[in-house]
């Protein structure tokens, strides 16, 4: 099974949670990263789509349980650098419990960014933690 498989997928109303130990949240990255117009991985609760298109990152729910991220490369750069950061923040906390995120989300004025998308977090767990199991 892949790291990637490690990731986390909540939905909780209108905002998206995509969480994971760094390890998974890189190799997710990785899987995004490959240059191919469309992929759709399985992670724990769910899946993350992704289509190369023009256009500003546009972060949707395809279905129930499946994120959906599209827009040409220089803006969906954004969610596979965030994966990283959050990774790379994650591996340098000092204190358990400590939750490095960020959000990804739609500002006014912002060109990256389409003004339909949804607000998504991306978590990371503590590097030491038990990672829920998946199934």
């Amino acid at each position: 099974m892949g790291d990637h498989r490690r990731c986390r997928l909540s939905v909780d109303g209108g905002e998206l949670e995509l969480a994971g130990p760094p390890t998974a949240l890189r190799a997710l990255g990785q899987l995004l990263r490959q240059g191919v117009t469309t992929v759709e991985v399985v992670v724990a609760g769910g899946a993350v789509a992704q289509e190369v298109t023009a256009g500003p990152l546009l972060v949707a729910l395809a279905a129930p349980t499946t994120v959906r991220f599209s827009g040409g490369p220089e803006y969906l750069d954004l969610v596979w650098d965030a994966l990283d950061g959050v990774a790379d923040q994650a591996e340098m906390v000092d204190e358990p419990g400590v939750k490095c995120h960020q959000h990804l989300e739609y500002l006014p004025g912002d060109d990256y960014r389409s003004p339909d998308s949804m607000p998504l977090v991306i978590v990371a767990d503590w590097p030491d933690e038990p990672v829920p199991p998946v199934r």
